[in-house]
């Protein structure tokens, strides 16, 4: 019943704000980091089974039936603005339902990481199309969920124990309290690690060099308190490009910077860091377990060339070949679970995104993000797990190519022109419709 009454309230939802695409699409984005999957029985009332999808995924589901209804032009002239993106990621879904249902793979992880992601893709694109400031909305409350997951991770590094969610959380055989490693209300200290990295490049937007200053700080904090070496490396390179690239004049620029390395150092002494420091120290074999994985799977991709064998496969093949872990990458794991065609045709698109979008000028930072995102998910198994990152990837992807739209942009999409000319308004989404049918006819 419990379930029945969500899925109730997110049918609800998505019928009222049919017409304020900015508040169903905000509310599934929010329902992903605050609510991490050893919480999500507490709002549906699953705690495993085939239908213990995570709460944004039901209104994402139901978001998306609604807009089918109420507004199918919209979502159509975003399928024909974007055919050939929406037509690979539709072969990837097929291979992946398909392998999924023949192996009996997790339903579950399929729907939460790939499946309803992409259709969240499709329904920020459909509601960017026609309201240019969607954009900012979503990327200001990206940093504000940003600074609210790490404020939580750094409180429990304080305090040494969980806020919230602690009874899911120990049911986690990873999670140990006294290893130090905090998630703040995300699913994993990796994934916590993953979204600052994707988030932190955007405070480059930011005019004002004390709130740039405080957001840096913070989210270093938060990566700190996932002990993520990786997410350290990463955090820093972000961290400068946020500075350099930021819009603050340069004689702003010096003293931010001068600030934040002796912040660094100041850290860098502290308690705070003693733990990420012993990692490095002693990476306790996660480094020659990641080369085990890799050469596991080189000896064995043609077993996966076309065809894989279910979501969460890749779990029982790599148990099967003596691994102590998984293929601690996403798109080995994602070979192995739906094919190695299919698997680079995903992340293929992914990169093409990026690519084609890169010199977007409307939102600094949103294309670092993105690749940081796209990267990092390869060092470790963020899409084969549920956690935030799919919605993440995609949700930045989407925002990447809305970006890539506006005035100013160059060299995306034929958004903007060579030269700094701007881009053409929007135009209503009939108009764009019509446009977009047309330019697919011509291709």
């Amino acid at each position: 019943m419990q379930l029945v009454a969500w899925i109730a309230l997110c049918v609800v939802v998505a019928v009222l704000t049919r017409n304020h695409p900015r508040i169903y699409l905000s509310a599934a984005v929010v329902a992903w980091f605050a609510i991490p999957v050893v919480g999500s029985r507490l709002v549906t009332g699953e705690a495993g089974g085939p239908l213990s999808f995570h709460p944004a995924t039901w209104l994402i589901a139901a978001s998306a039936g609604v807009q089918l209804l109420h507004n199918p032009r919209a979502v159509a002239a975003a399928v024909a603005h974007k055919v050939h993106i929406f037509l690979a990621l539709a072969l990837v879904a097929g291979a992946a339902v398909a392998a999924t249902v023949v192996h009996r793979g997790s339903f579950v992880v399929l729907v939460d990481q790939l499946l309803a992601p992409v259709t969240f893709f499709l329904l920020i694109l459909a509601a960017g199309l026609a309201d240019a400031g969607l954009l900012a909305v979503l990327k200001n409350l990206l940093v504000t969920l940003g600074v609210a997951v790490s404020t939580v991770a750094l409180t429990q590094t304080l305090m040494g124990q969980v806020i919230f969610y602690e009874s899911g959380f120990l049911t986690q055989y990873w999670f140990d309290p006294e290893d130090n490693r905090w998630m703040g209300t995300i699913d994993q200290p990796l994934a916590l690690s993953l979204a600052l990295c994707m988030i932190a490049p955007l405070v480059a937007g930011l005019r004002h060099p004390g709130l740039q200053l405080v957001m840096l700080v913070l989210f270093g904090a938060g990566v700190l308190a996932s002990q993520s070496r990786l997410g350290i490396i990463a955090y820093a390179l972000v961290a400068v490009f946020a500075v350099l690239r930021s819009r603050i004049p340069w004689q702003g620029k010096v003293p931010l910077t001068a600030i934040l390395a002796g912040a660094a150092w100041f850290v860098a002494g502290s308690t705070l860091s003693a733990g990420v420091a012993q990692r490095f120290a002693d990476d306790t074999g996660s480094t020659a377990a990641r080369a085990d994985a890799l050469g596991f799977f080189l000896t064995r991709w043609q077993d996966f060339l076309v065809a894989g064998e279910g979501m969460s496969a890749s779990y029982r093949v790599s148990a099967a070949g003596g691994l102590i872990t998984s293929l601690e990458s996403s798109i080995l794991m994602y070979a192995v679970d739906i094919g190695v065609v299919f698997a680079l045709l995903y992340f293929g698109v992914m990169a093409v995104l990026i690519a084609r979008n890169w010199r977007q000028r409307a939102c600094p930072g949103l294309a670092l993000g993105s690749l940081m995102g796209l990267l990092i998910v390869q060092t470790y198994s963020a899409l084969a797990t549920r956690s935030v990152a799919g919605i993440l990837i995609w949700t930045m992807l989407a925002l990447l190519v809305l970006a890539g739209r506006q005035p100013g942009s160059l060299g995306a999409d034929g958004a903007g022109a060579r030269g700094g000319t701007a881009a053409p308004r929007l135009r209503p989404v009939e108009e764009q419709l019509a446009a977009a049918m047309r330019a697919a006819a011509a291709r």
